[in-house]
């Protein structure tokens, strides 16, 4: 069993008539508006029982904490609300934050994803988060065919747009409110894995980018996270096998986040890998210290990182539009 510290300042219950939303900058408004909010809900694969799935899938091959700690991950629930800008009144801003008690790679308690939905009379799009907090945009211009939603990837609870079908699509999610008490008690958990790290982004969703950052002050660990991922998005767009796209883009990864004279992004780099290994995306022998530039590139070269059966079932629907490059 995972150590689970602050299940009180996750699951905050307060009542209704206490319940305030003035965590905002000025000019703007928010509130918990139900039937908006379950309007434009994304649609979503994998929140409320990938991590088991995972669990059970791959069981005996990802590590056994990794394995035990997703099965002792729990979702908690999905929190919105509605935020409205004085200069922009046509446009909305519909927060949604997904939160587990746990995470399991890398593995702390506690987890917030967020997907930003924006809506004006033209169109609808979604900011949400790539990995590790870097923000991705998603035009939700309807496909020829399927669903257009986001897929989450087990473990880190990430997501990646995908067609999402009717029987996988995550059912009967309670939007439960994104209340200044929610918020403050994740804010305030002593522990910095834990605690809610986004802040400014979510007192003003109108000044997100992306791609961008969630994450008040991204550390270069971060920037070098998002880089690695974007280049191994870009490749799952260009080439049509995954297992060929994902090595691709890793070694795009190397070259130009980290790059030989940039030793000091390796760890990042090396972390990243090691986590899409834990959870079963790639095999790699490595883990997230004690390996050099030189070696990695050797494996590259080599063919010793490799994709997984699983890795590749999970990206092969997934929906690439080069519209979404924000």
């Amino acid at each position: 069993m995972v150590e689970k510290k602050y299940p009180d300042l996750f699951r905050v219950h307060p009542r209704p008539d206490e319940m305030t939303f003035t965590e905002h900058v000025s000019g703007l408004t928010a509130e918990f508006n139900l039937p908006l909010l379950t309007k434009y809900l994304p649609i979503t694969s994998g929140v409320q029982g990938g991590d088991r799935a995972l669990a059970k899938t791959l069981g005996a091959v990802i590590p056994e904490a990794t394995r035990q700690a997703l099965l002792d991950t729990e979702f908690i629930g999905v929190h919105g609300r509605v935020v409205r800008s004085q200069k922009t009144p046509d446009l909305i801003c519909l927060q949604y934050l997904y939160v587990w008690d746990y995470q399991a790679v890398p593995a702390h308690e506690g987890d917030y994803e967020p997907i930003y939905v924006y809506v004006d009379k033209k169109r609808q799009f979604a900011i949400y988060d790539l990995v590790h907090y870097c923000a991705r945009k998603l035009d939700f211009e309807l496909p020829l065919t399927g669903k257009l939603g986001l897929r989450t990837i087990p473990g880190w609870h990430s997501f990646l747009p995908a067609i999402i079908s009717e029987g996988s699509q995550d059912k009967n999610l309670e939007i439960k409110p994104l209340s200044d008490q929610h918020l403050r008690s994740w804010w305030s958990i002593p522990e910095e894995a834990p605690r809610l790290k986004i802040v400014r982004h979510i007192k003003d969703p109108f000044q997100m980018e992306a791609p961008g950052h969630f994450a008040d002050a991204p550390d270069e660990n971060a920037r070098t996270m998002c880089c690695t991922f974007l280049e191994i998005e870009k490749a799952l767009a260009e080439f049509e096998d995954p297992k060929v796209a994902i090595i691709e883009g890793i070694k795009r990864a190397f070259a130009k986040c980290v790059g030989i004279l940039a030793l000091y992004r390796l760890g990042a780099f090396v972390q990243l890998l090691a986590e899409m290994n834990d959870i079963g995306m790639i095999n790699a022998p490595i883990s997230s210290g004690g390996i050099n530039i030189l070696a990695i590139g050797n494996m590259l070269k080599e063919g010793v990182v490799s994709v997984t059966k699983a890795g590749q079932d999970f990206f092969e629907k997934l929906y690439h539009n080069d519209r979404s490059e924000g």
